[in-house]
């Protein structure tokens, strides 16, 4: 019974002591996600205010390119605290795992496709040399 005690003690200790090592990692990544997002929004502003005289810089273009600002700013933030928090190598070799496998797939597909019709004919090809070679 002792034994047991002890084992469950040493666990929750454990338990204890990853906690308290994780919550100061989580307050420094709530802190650095609160400036990123200042940052971010603080460059979409000044991206916004574009307005280069003697030019024709369209207010959509200048629209979308704030929205790439945007958007690339919070994907790199996000990365840049997961990889603080120790997780974000791991992240992003499964997305790069997943991006490569969706690729092969979409072509794999796509010329399957494009490809049916012939496919089709070489399969009849085929069949006609066959039954051709059985029937003599």
């Amino acid at each position: 019974m002792i034994d047991s005690y002890n084992v469950i003690i040493g666990s929750l200790n454990q338990v204890w002591v990853q906690m308290l090592i994780f919550v100061p990692k989580i307050i420094i990544a709530i802190i650095i996600w609160v400036i990123g997002k200042y940052l971010i929004n603080l460059a979409v502003k000044l991206v916004r205010k574009i307005d280069i005289k003697e030019t024709k810089i369209d207010n959509h273009l200048v629209g979308v390119f704030s929205s790439v600002v945007l958007i690339a700013g919070k994907i790199i933030l996000a990365l840049v605290i997961l990889d603080f928090l120790g997780i974000g190598r791991t992240i992003i070799g499964a997305l790069a795992t997943g991006l490569t496998l969706t690729i092969a797939i979409a072509l794999g597909l796509s010329f399957g496709k494009a490809l049916e019709e012939d496919a089709k004919n070489v399969v009849e090809e085929f069949k006609k040399h066959f039954k051709h070679k059985s029937a003599d």
